[in-house]
């Protein structure tokens, strides 16, 4: 519900004003007026006790308040037109959905307007704490910087990271390049909406064949290897490639017959003694599922297989006598 109420708030918001964040430029001399006349000019909020910064970022989390002044103290803006919509007071917000242009800096707190979303750009302006704001990399003109967080691409250090330098040393900025390239590679695909982390896979790699994961804010997941990075592979996600329901139970079945002394005596449980579970963001598949089997003497004893499944790979079984 938050998220739908958030959702209309951003679609109905035109044009909020302002108390004392308008964009009025400040007072200029006349021979300075001439050479900056055409250049992006301040709002008046950023007098002479900011520092005048002029920098696109991400939004870091949720929820962040949009204030009338540089401190918690300050009054949170109002949502004019959604409280008049809703009924209850709403407040201008601004999420890591948004970018934001930050014009100036005072005492940890930025003053910014909404760049992205264009439509919130009128409405979507004031003071916010700084540390909201990714300041790991000014966007700039960087097509993927909007779209990849600075903390995504943080280097591996001996200091941070000892077991993988140690172990991968050789070929550290070969990895760092490979990391990023992976990274561009999701946000291209159009199924990443925004990178949070690009990491090496030391589960899957080794030395010589290294491997990559990425995830989005999407709750997606992808993972590349260093030659499908190199030949610009076709990306898919492990929501793509992982196994649906049915295939899984299909293939369960089937390793229970394998593994049974008398494949056509197992009674499986089809019904009541089968659950199935996908994690959301590995997509990788649990599926339980009772069974009986005969032994050779013909006596019938009650199993419980798990079987496991990762995304474009071949599961697995465990089984176990069931109590």
């Amino acid at each position: 519900m938050k998220k739908n109420v958030r959702g209309l708030i951003a679609m109905v918001v035109l044009g909020v004003a302002l108390s004392g964040c308008d964009e009025s430029p400040r007072t200029q001399t006349a021979s300075s007026q001439s050479s900056t006349s055409m250049k992006h000019k301040p709002p008046a909020a950023c007098d002479a006790s900011t520092v005048i910064t002029g920098k696109k970022y991400n939004v870091l989390g949720s929820g962040i308040n949009v204030r009338k002044g540089p401190g918690a103290s300050y009054e949170k803006i109002i949502n004019q037109k959604a409280t008049s919509i809703i009924k209850t007071t709403q407040y201008i917000t601004i999420d890591d959905t948004t970018t934001v242009f930050e014009e100036c800096t005072k005492e940890g707190w930025s003053w910014i307007h909404v760049t992205n979303p264009d439509w919130l750009k009128d409405s979507h302006r004031g003071w916010v704490a700084s540390k909201f704001l990714d300041k790991g990399q000014n966007i700039g003109g960087d097509k993927y910087a909007s779209k990849i967080s600075s903390s995504a691409l943080s280097p591996y250090t001996k200091q941070g990271y000892p077991k993988t330098i140690e172990k991968y040393g050789s070929r550290l900025s070969e990895i760092e390049s490979l990391r990023r390239k992976a990274a561009e590679m999701a946000v291209d695909s159009g199924k990443c909406d925004y990178v949070m982390m690009s990491e090496l896979s030391d589960s899957k790699s080794a030395l010589n064949h290294l491997h990559f994961w990425v995830d989005c804010r999407n709750k997606q997941r992808i993972y590349l290897d260093e030659f499908q990075i190199k030949k610009g592979a076709q990306v898919l996600t492990q929501e793509e490639k992982s196994w649906d329901e049915s295939s899984a139970v299909m293939a369960c079945q089937q390793a229970i017959k394998d593994r049974a002394l008398i494949p056509s005596e197992v009674d499986i449980h089809t019904i009541l003694g089968t659950s199935f579970y996908k994690a959301p963001t590995t997509h990788n598949v649990v599926l339980r599922m009772d069974f009986d089997a005969k032994n050779a003497l013909g006596t019938e004893i009650p199993y419980s297989a798990t079987c496991h499944f990762e995304p474009g790979e071949v599961g697995t079984i465990d089984i176990q006598a069931r109590q």
